[in-house]
């Protein structure tokens, strides 16, 4: 296996020998390093934060930059890069392939940055959260929690008066600019759609055991063409999916939409995606970002429609 880590190293690991071999080169010198794979216990990324020279006194900000680090069974510490560069998930993906390809122990597990975020939410989202509330409306019971991720407010409503046993359908909002439809099936591209799902689902908090069937589930298109042109979709079952789409599911979400269209970049003080998963475990509709009351109360007003456009709540008399 080959690696170009930055513009002056390069990293070959050869299974045959068994042996890493690091190559620097500069204008001057071109250095070469061996390590038997016997000696090498783990890779990891190593972070620097600098003084960004462009602030001003009242407004600092800093620079991040990273470089992969191996790690020695002796507790040493060698960097395979000189200098510390931008990109953390670059590094994180060569990082986790130094690991595979020298299968160490537990590089099944080492996160980069797109499912680091996703654990810490489903961390999060077993922990105590900030704030937490509970009732009834119309008919409807439900919770409501925020938890805090990475910095950021998750603001999650669910409600247990609708379950769908052994089935799920996911509806994630999206930029109104993005394509209508995001591919499904097999090949690259539903492997990589399928890695963005479960993305979405970690850091709002959805579980495993939320989604059965996850592996083989597709896309769903609705009638709506506006519907399609703010959500993606993504269920376990096709006409599962296709029955739970009804008129009076798409009228709510799209009214979200309307008046929440999601932005490629949002500011800090910016609520953003909206994600609502029918799920075995209930209804459930999250939002990533601080929510003021009123769109608190819309949240909670929304997953309330969502539960009754699929005939669950309990009769008012």
């Amino acid at each position: 296996m080959l690696l170009v880590l930055g513009s002056v190293n390069t990293i070959t690991a050869d299974r045959v020998r068994r042996l890493l071999t690091v190559s620097s080169r500069s204008v001057f010198i071109n250095k070469e390093k061996e390590y038997p794979f016997s000696e090498i216990a783990n890779f990891r990324v190593e972070a620097s934060k600098t003084l960004d020279t462009r602030s001003t006194i009242s407004r600092q900000r800093h620079n991040i930059n990273y470089r992969v680090v191996m790690i020695k069974t002796n507790g040493d510490e060698i960097p395979l890069q000189n200098f510390f560069t931008s990109g953390y998930n670059d590094k994180a993906r060569k990082g986790k392939a130094l690991c595979e390809y020298l299968n160490l122990p537990g590089w099944e597990d080492k996160p980069t940055n797109l499912f680091q975020t996703a654990m810490m939410g489903q961390v999060a989202m077993t922990s105590q959260p900030s704030m937490a509330q509970q009732s009834t409306t119309a008919g409807v019971s439900w919770s409501i929690e925020v938890h805090s991720v990475g910095g950021k407010q998750v603001t999650r409503w669910i409600s247990t008066d609708f379950t769908c046993p052994g089935n799920f359908l996911l509806v994630s909002q999206k930029p109104t600019d993005s394509p209508v439809t995001i591919g499904g099936g097999g090949g690259f591209l539903g492997s990589l759609v399928q890695l963005v799902y479960k993305q979405v689902l970690g850091i709002y908090g959805f579980l495993p055991g939320d989604t059965p069937g996850f592996d083989n589930a597709k896309p769903v298109t609705s009638s709506d063409d506006r519907f399609n042109q703010a959500f993606s979709t993504l269920s376990s079952e096709p006409n599962f999916g296709q029955s739970v789409l009804n008129e009076w599911t798409l009228i709510p979400l799209q009214n979200w939409a309307d008046r929440h269209p999601l932005k490629s970049i949002n500011n800090n003080d910016e609520f953003g995606q909206l994600a609502v998963l029918l799920s075995p475990r209930g209804l459930q509709a999250a939002v990533l970002g601080t929510l003021p009351q009123e769109q608190m109360d819309e949240l909670i007003s929304l997953g309330v429609e969502l539960v009754k456009a699929q005939g669950g709540g309990k009769v008012q008399g």
